[in-house]
Formats: C-alpha cells, structure tokens, sequence
C-alpha cells in the first residue's frame, strides 16, 4: 500500500470505530438501563466506602479512649415541656401535689445534663459519618461534566470489541497476507486483556490506592473530603490506563511473529525496558501519588516478562515440530 492508501484506510477506520463509540455512548443514556448512572454510582462507591471505614474507625477511636477515661461530657441544658416532667413525678410519687395541668401548660423546664462521653460519641456516629461519606461538588457544572465523562469512557467499554477490531483491520491492511492471520488471531486476546485490566484496576488496584492514600490522613491527624471530579477522573482514566497496559504481551508476540524483533532483543533490552515501563506508569498515571504508579508498573514489568515467555514457548513449539 503507498503512503496515501495508509492515510485513507486509516480515515476509514477511525470514523468506523467513532460510529461505533457513538453509539456505545448513547447505550449508556437509555433511560431504563441508566448504564451511566449505575456505573457512576458503582465508580463513587469504593470513594464513599473509604470514607465511610476512614471515620467510623476514627469514632470508634475516640469512643475507646472515652471509656477508658470515664470521660463525661461538658454541661449540657435538656429543656423538658413541664407536663412531662409532672407526668412523670406523678408516675414516681403519685401523693406529691403538684400545680394544675393549666398552670403549667406550655412551659418548660430546663436541668443540667451531662453524658457519658463513649455514649454521645457512639450516637453522633451515624448522622456524622452518612454526612462526610459522599463526594462533594465545588461547581454547577462538576456534576454533569463528569456524568458525561464516565457515559464516555463506559461507552468505549461497550464498544471495545468493535473498537479494537478497526485498530487491528488497520495495522493488517499494512501487513503481507501470511501476516494478517495473525490479526484475527490475536483480536480476541486483545480485548481480553484490555477487559482483565480495567477490572483488575476497578475491583483490585482503585480501593487498595484509596486506603492507603487515607491512611496519610490518619497518620497527619487530617479529616479527608473527596472532590467528585478529582476522584471520578481519577477512576475512570486509571481503569483505561491498565486495560491498555495490558496489551503489553500481545504487541511483543505480534512484533516477534511479523519478524520486527526476536525474543533475544526483548531479553537484552530488558533494563531498558523496566525504566521506560516506569516513566510511563509515572506519565499516564492521573493520581501524583507514587503508590498508582507503582502499581501499574509491577503488572507492566510482569507481562513484560510474560511476553517474553511466550514468545520464547512459540518457538521452541515451531522448532519441535
């Protein structure tokens, strides 16, 4: 194919894999499955249960210590509607005479109270920790520019077959025909391995990051709140990142196979390897913590390695048979 023909092919393929992400994003707006919806809930949820675990171990801290200490809580007034008070006094020591009910109709009576400070801790727990679990907006615009920001990435999920597919048409088109086979070959395997690293990244990678970034918070003695577009940005181009790293193996045993480069190229050029895999878990990372990138680049290192195997197990097959 000339140069021009390449150009063409690749127009062709990438309005084909735009359909297809169009239409995987409009999948996400039908409102009975609200996929959007659902998935944007389903990305706040490690954030909110992070939170939630982060300051119910902080009450339960301080409930502990309190009790320990005995500790009581500074004075408080319970103000007490004065029928009550005499209903009950009635109730205790029913000859005592007290003032008619239209004397005291109405009014109140106040007495110094103080509780056990364990106690008081334990029951403001709940209403505390129901109010700082949730993400907070800073803007009118944050919210729906994230919806539509996760609807855009969850699209892509849905069209990642189709997506994949005009990606590997085009690198064919470039290929000999004893070549193109292996693009059918290899298709499904992509697509397995982008699918197995965004939920390794979702399910594994996202809430190990999260409690180890708010165990900073712990040590600092400093309460944290999670901005929803700060952390949804994060959740979403993460997943994106791994599932792609991921293909790491496969583009070496493609590259291997179209005689581009040998199992001994990638063994020699290992440590070379190694650096460029950690400044690019260091740039495509979102998160500036050093824990995310870390754990993008032990898989990347690891499958590195794999691709290696592989292509050193195919052609020890070729070569016995």
């Amino acid at each position: 194919m000339s140069f021009g023909e390449h150009i063409e092919e690749l127009r062709v393929r990438l309005i084909l894999a735009l359909i297809g992400l169009s239409v995987g994003v409009l999948v996400t707006f039908i409102p009975p499955m609200d996929l959007g919806k659902r998935v944007m809930r389903s990305m706040e949820a490690p954030a909110a249960a992070a939170l939630e675990r982060f300051y119910r171990n902080e009450y339960d801290k301080k409930a502990e210590l309190a009790e320990e200490a005995k500790a009581v809580s500074p004075t408080l007034q319970a103000m007490i509607p004065m029928e009550d008070f005499a209903t009950a006094v009635k109730t205790i020591a029913p000859k005592i005479e007290l003032p008619p009910a239209e004397e005291i109709k109405g009014k109140m009576v106040s007495f110094p109270v103080q509780y056990m400070q364990a106690g008081l801790t334990r029951a403001t727990e709940r209403s505390v920790v129901q109010t700082v679990q949730s993400l907070i907006s800073l803007g009118p615009l944050e919210t729906i520019t994230i919806y539509f920001m996760v609807c855009l990435v969850s699209g892509l999920v849905l069209a990642s077959p189709w997506v994949f597919y005009q990606g590997w048409a085009f690198v064919a088109a470039g290929l000999y025909r004893h070549e193109q086979k292996y693009v059918m070959r290899y298709l499904p395997m992509s697509l397995g391995l982008f699918l197995g690293g965004v939920i390794l990244c979702f399910w594994f990678v996202l809430p190990i990051t999260l409690g180890f970034l708010l165990e900073f918070n712990v040590w600092l003695g400093v309460a944290p709140t999670l901005r929803l577009s700060e952390w949804m940005s994060f959740a979403t181009i993460l997943p994106l990142v791994f599932g792609l790293a991921f293909q790491t193996p496969l583009i070496m045993l493609f590259l291997e196979r179209i005689g581009i480069f040998t199992v001994d190229d990638f063994s020699a050029k290992r440590k070379m390897a190694i650096l460029i895999i950690t400044v690019a878990a260091a740039v495509l990372t979102p998160g500036q913590d050093p824990f995310s990138m870390t754990l993008l680049a032990i898989p990347m290192i690891l499958l590195y390695e794999l691709g290696i195997l592989l292509i050193s197990g195919g052609k020890k097959r070729v070569l016995s048979t």
